[in-house]
């Protein structure tokens, strides 16, 4: 039997169970860090994102990857971009607790420290996006959109989405000391996912 083919991994069961990998991988992952305090929870923002982007950049490659290496994952991934997007979405369920915690509880350490104006305006507006997308996956909702409409929410979306991801990626390698590996890698990964489209 084809695995690819298999329940377990389309459809909805392949949103359970990649959702229920990242949220056991964030649960596992708070009690590491001091949540009481500012670095804690930024260290939780950081952790969420690194498990929210290899999703967004899979949904936005999908199609291109299908054209340029036509195969059998490639049309599985074509047929679950909708589940990978969704658990994109929820991935970034998880970011934004830990933003509205750091919101309520360390405000000024998040506004002096970690983002500036621009930066909460960026997010807010990918928050927007992501809500939207996420709504109009759904076929009762989806129904009630012209195909233009959809087209131009969800391509306008993926593409700020991805433009949000590889800015902020590109900015920590230019502004900041503390470089790490899997910031260049998922700069490289999100200008070569653009590339591919």
């Amino acid at each position: 039997m084809d695995i690819l083919k298999s329940k377990q991994l389309n459809g909805w069961p392949l949103f359970y169970l990649i959702a229920g990998i990242n949220s056991a991988a964030v649960i596992a992952y708070m009690p590491t860090q001091d949540l009481t305090g500012p670095l804690g929870v930024s260290e939780m923002i950081q952790m969420t994102v690194r498990c929210s982007v290899p999703l967004l950049y899979l949904a936005f490659a999908a199609s291109a990857m299908k054209v340029l290496f036509p195969s059998k994952f490639t049309r599985w991934l074509v047929r679950n971009r909708r589940s990978i997007g969704i658990s994109y979405a929820a991935a970034m369920a998880w970011q934004l607790l830990f933003i509205l915690w750091m919101w309520t509880g360390h405000w000024e350490y998040y506004t002096e420290e970690v983002y500036s104006l621009e930066d909460i305006l960026l997010q807010v507006t990918g928050y927007m996006y992501i809500i939207a997308m996420t709504i109009t996956s759904f076929h009762p909702v989806r129904r009630r959109m012209s195909l233009l409409q959809w087209r131009v929410l969800h391509k306008t979306g993926i593409y700020f989405l991805w433009f949000t991801v590889v800015a902020t990626y590109y900015y920590e390698l230019t502004y900041y000391n503390d470089r790490q590996v899997i910031d260049y890698i998922f700069a490289a990964a999100g200008l070569l996912v653009f590339l591919m489209r």
